[in-house]
This record gives C-alpha cells, structure tokens and sequence, in this order.
C-alpha cells in the first residue's frame, strides 16, 4: 500500500476464492472499532480522485465508460468517483490504467467486516472494523452504505455470507433490514434518502474516537516508556515494518492450523511455500515492548510475548520483552523446536525476524528454539515438556538459564 490509506496489516491479493479479481486481506488481527481506511482531506492527486457528475460519465466512450465505472464509487448527490489515477489521463487511455492505491480492491460482502464511520474534518472517508477481524479475512463493506447510483448494474453476489441477497442493486439501501443493520454507518447521501422516505432527520454517521486507535497512535509516534525502549522503530518507520511483516505473511502463505501432535487443542503456523536457507520467514514489528514487571498487568501470560536477547538492563526485572497486538496475530503460534528451522535475530529497531536456517518446504511448521530467546520460563511462566522429537531434544524447554542441556552435549560418563 504505497499511498498508506490502508491499515498496515492489510495486503491486496489474488481473490481466487470468491468471484476472482482482487481483494484486501488481514494478516494480522484487528479489533473492533479499528480503522481500516482512512484517506485524508489533503491526501494529494494520487489518492483524491476529482468528483464527476453523471452526464459526464455517460458521455464517457463505451470502454472508457465501463472502466470509470468499473471502480466507481458515488460520494454524493450527482457526485461519483473512481481511481485518482483517471485524473491526469486521456478518456481514450482509461481501460489501460492501474491504480497504485489499494483500498480500490475492496469488495462488497453481506455481512462486511468494516463499515464508515465519521472521522471529522481531517479525512474525507474512514472505514474500522464493525467486528473483530482475523488473520486471513478479507476487507469489506456493504455496498448499500454508500451506492444508489443507477449507473451500476444489478449483479450476482457470491460473498457466501449466511445472510446473502444473492443479488446485488443500487436500492439495496431502501431494504428496512438494511437501514437497521447500518444506521449510523451510511455515508450522507444515503441517510438523506433514508429520511426522506421515512420522514424524519438523516441519522448522521456514527462519530470515531480517534484515541481507540493503534494505527494512527502508531503513526503519531508515541513517545517510549523507558530508556531501554528509545531505540525501537516508531511512527513511518514502524508503520513500514508492519507492513513488511504483513507482505511476508502473504508472499510466505503463512497460515495457522491444528497441530498434528496434539489435535485441535494447539496450533502451530506452517508455510505454503518453499522458503530458501537464508531467507526472512517472518517479522516481528515491536508494536508493543514491555519490560519484566509489565507483562502481567499488561497480557496476562508470558506465552503471549517474545523475549528480546540482549536488549534489556542486563538484570531480571530489566528484561525486554516484544508482544503481538492481538491473540489471533500469527506470530502467537510459533512453535519450539530443539531442531528448529528458524532463528530469531533483533535489529537495531527492535524488530525481531525469524531467519530461515535450512530450506523450508511448504506445509512445514515454522519453529525456533524458545531457550535462544527466553532466559526463564520455570512455573507459571510457560515451560513445559518437550515432545519435538528431534535427535538432540531436551525433553524440557525451562529458558536458557534453566533447560537440561541436550544429549549431544551431556559430559561422557568417567571410565
């Protein structure tokens, strides 16, 4: 997402799964009341396409037409948009052009995962999660909230949501289930047609807390806690690191399923594709650092965090540890392996990546050895019994200060 009007852990892909095209999907997890989409009043020529009227788009060349109106979005009474890209072009080159902008591969569902909001006078558009969103689905919104527009065709909906209209119109938002289910959330030209019919006052868009967001907090670039955390990427920077771990996510197929060991009771994250020795399989932004006396008030489990080596005071209660954002963030089903395929390294910015150690196969479980970075898991801090099965198994993983060393290593029995 070159023109950041997307969250960072969102990636524009293939949508081979449902009706083709292209799509926008979560590699991360997102909470309710997140945004998704924000395009601001000064956002510039390559976001802010120039609003068209109607006679205008009608008196567009057929395949220019149907290219307009391909993307095309209504903004209010006899006000269209489509991609910025448009605004600088002959009408003859439109069914040539591609957009750099991603949030124009948003697709419509029954039952959407964002909707808008009103984000007041700095943005012109904000979407958030109308739910909590999980790795792997794809971004939507209702078309109903925003088209009414008799250029657009009826079309045949394949969402596959439970509650589908099979067909999709430009008058879905007269449906009385509909203006139930979104109101606050149609942008104004709808909720003014709404009322009209109703004959009462447009309900306005629902208003966003501004403060309940992690990605703009994130682009503000709050200021660390701590002096050990002075260093970590903040602000563009951490932005951009989010989404490269988001790109590597989905360039690497990562994905979470059951693990074979020990049924549906714990998971593990396995690649879909081959990954070289030598590559970068995974990155860990640090989006939220802690230090030893917070990881317990904070996340409640030393399992839902990463200890970064050697980045704290150099004492116990000076431990420096990296944690995801949510539960359903991928990074949360690493596995431990005393035979792994990865090693985790931390950079300069506190951002650790896990470092392909040998060829990986797809269909392999992604796995590092949890005593190169955890100095003390004993008790309740999430040491258990070892079952990897490799050569050189502990047999326990207690952190590095604690574990039995391996059989290789053992001393040999004196003759």
């Amino acid at each position: 997402d070159t023109t950041a009007t997307m969250h960072p852990s969102l990636v524009a892909r293939a949508r081979n799964d449902v009706g083709g095209g292209m799509g926008i999907y979560a590699y991360s997890g997102i909470p309710a009341g997140e945004v998704v989409w924000a395009e601001r009043v000064q956002a510039g020529p390559q976001i802010s396409a120039i609003p068209r009227t109607r006679a205008w788009i009608e008196a567009l060349p057929a395949a220019s037409r149907k290219a307009y109106c391909h993307f095309m979005y209504k903004t209010g009474e006899d006000e269209y948009q489509s991609l910025a890209e448009f605004n600088d072009v002959p009408v003859e080159e439109f069914p040539n052009v591609r957009t750099i902008d991603v949030s124009n591969y948003m697709n419509h569902s029954c039952s959407p995962t964002c909707w808008f909001v009103q984000g007041g006078e700095e943005y012109t558009g904000l979407m958030v999660a109308a739910r909590d969103i999980f790795p792997g689905e794809e971004i939507t919104y209702d078309y109903c909230t925003s088209e009414d527009a008799e250029l657009s065709p009826v079309w045949e909906c394949h969402c596959n949501a439970c509650d589908c209209r099979k067909t999709i119109t430009p008058q879905d938002w007269k449906l009385p289930e509909l203006q139930q289910r979104y109101r606050g959330h149609f942008l104004e030209h709808i909720a003014t047609k709404i009322a009209q019919q109703m004959g009462t006052d447009p309900v306005p868009l629902q208003t966003w807390d501004g403060s309940s967001s992690r990605w703009m907090c994130m682009r503000a670039g709050e200021e660390p806690r701590h002096p050990v955390m002075q260093r970590a990427a903040r602000g563009v920077e951490l932005e951009i690191l989010n989404r490269q771990a988001a790109i590597l996510i989905a360039e690497h197929g990562l994905k979470i399923v059951a693990d074979e060991k020990q049924g549906d009771v714990e998971k593990t994250v396995i690649t879909s594709a081959a990954v070289a020795k030598g590559e970068l399989v995974m990155l860990l932004p640090p989006n939220l650092l802690l230090l030893e006396t917070e990881v317990i008030p904070t996340v409640g489990d030393f399992n839902k965090c990463l200890q970064l080596p050697n980045c704290g005071t150099g004492t116990p209660e000076g431990r420096l540890f990296s944690s995801s954002l949510t539960e359903r963030d991928v990074d949360n089903f690493l596995c431990h392996s005393c035979n792994p395929n990865c090693q985790v390294l931390v950079g300069k910015d506190l951002a650790a990546g896990l470092l392909a150690v040998r060829d990986i196969s797809p269909g392999d479980v992604i796995s590092f050895d949890y005593d190169t970075t955890e100095d003390d898991l004993r008790g309740d801090r999430g040491g258990f019994e070892c079952i990897c099965g490799a050569a050189n198994c502990r047999g326990q993983v207690l952190g590095k200060l604690y574990s039995p060393k391996p059989p290789s290593s053992a001393p040999k029995a004196e003759s």
